[in-house]
């Protein structure tokens, strides 16, 4: 079992309407009564719209309320696939600064257990609804504006209004174009741990947040004995090589070093983008866990020195056009709201049949982590 531990990082191209005048120029945007003072309190009394309420149809940056003040974000997603987001936001609004932290999920999410309610962050944003779901079970979560809870989909978010997903991916079986055809690849992914065609040539990332809580919808849909045998034969049988960057697990396939990537569609999808030739594509198992939606998503800070209104407002342009449109046509991803379209290269989720699963589930990833360091995953 080979391992490789580079995290390296791969160009964005921003090639929208929407997202690239949002960064090119500087708009004018809407004088609002209450808006950050100096001090830097939060005086707004409620998670209201300072402007336009978001809505499904998806409202334009231009409808919603300035973003002034300071910000801080706890982020455990990839710097290179929110960085310029959070940058065209500071581009726009001249008085408004985001004070980002950036760590792998583990880690971020040790330090909102421990701060608590002290913790300075104002906001949590992270790649897996699994994270979203713990802080939400400790209690470190409050109640999400009406009108964002209204605008995403039951599915892409808690069920509570206490967290919300920004952008989707699915799990995908990620593939080289010059060594198999779709129709060679199986659609279920206990296939992918038995077949021999793909001992030495099949990769994961066991580190993500995503593939952890793909383990854990593993043993809910599968049981734990089952989802113990699928690790074990992929270390132990088929050798898996382990990596902990999804972007080079995606481009080792796409150069020929590895033939058959487990993991999310997106990576895939931003190579094609960026090369419509690139000899890599995408295939998906069929209603298993091999082909779990996920969310990155954002959850408001409790707390008495938090700023929840600028974070609720954050939030809103998060899920508006030029937001849901940056995860298209950046990351590859999914929206989360209607009145934006996925247009990439690879299938929309209308084509795929992902696994029924309530992401509140992945709330504790313990058991995933139990199981994949005793058979020699981590």
């Amino acid at each position: 079992m080979e391992r490789r531990d580079t995290d390296g990082s791969m160009g964005t191209a921003m090639n929208r309407r929407r997202f690239l005048g949002a960064t090119a120029v500087s708009i004018g945007s809407l004088t609002v009564a209450g808006c950050m003072g100096s001090s830097g309190e939060d005086p707004f009394d409620d998670y209201g719209p300072q402007a336009a309420a978001v809505e499904s149809s998806a409202v334009s940056w231009d409808d919603l309320g300035d973003l002034e003040g300071e910000l801080t974000i706890y982020s455990a997603r990839s710097q290179d696939q929110i960085q310029p987001l959070f940058d065209a936001l500071e581009e726009r609004y001249d008085d408004f600064e985001i004070r980002d932290d950036y760590d792998d999920e583990d880690d971020q999410l040790v330090s909102l257990l421990e701060e608590g309610e002290n913790s300075p962050a104002d906001l949590y944003y992270t790649q897996s609804s699994g994270e979203l779901a713990r802080v939400k079970a400790e209690g470190l979560a409050r109640e999400l504006p009406e009108d964002v809870i209204g605008a995403v989909d039951d599915n892409y978010r808690d069920s509570d209004g206490q967290w919300t997903g920004a952008s989707g991916r699915v799990r995908a079986i990620q593939y080289n174009t010059d060594e198999f055809d779709a129709e060679e690849l199986p659609d279920d992914i206990f296939e992918y741990a038995e077949d021999e065609r793909f001992q030495d040539i099949i990769s994961t990332r066991p580190n993500s947040g995503t593939f952890r809580s793909f383990i854990i919808a593993m043993i809910e849909a599968e049981g734990e004995e089952a989802t113990r045998d699928w690790v074990s034969s992929m270390v132990d049988d088929q050798n898996a090589t382990l990596y902990n960057s999804g972007s080079q697990q995606a481009e080792a396939v796409a150069n020929g070093e590895q033939q058959v990537a487990l993991g999310n569609q997106y990576y895939a999808g931003r190579i094609v983008g960026n090369d419509p030739d690139a000899p890599i594509d995408v295939t998906f198992t069929n209603n298993d866990p091999g082909c779990l939606f996920n969310v990155s998503g954002v959850a408001i800070l409790d707390g008495e020195n938090k700023k929840p209104n600028l974070a609720a407002e954050f939030t809103r342009h998060v899920i508006a056009a030029e937001g849901q449109e940056f995860f298209v046509d950046t990351n590859g991803e999914y929206p989360v709201i209607d009145g934006v379209d996925y247009v990439g290269e690879l299938p929309t989720l209308e084509e795929i049949n992902p696994l029924e699963f309530d992401l509140n589930q992945l709330s504790d990833l313990e058991p995933a982590n139990d199981l994949l360091r005793e058979e020699g995953m981590m």
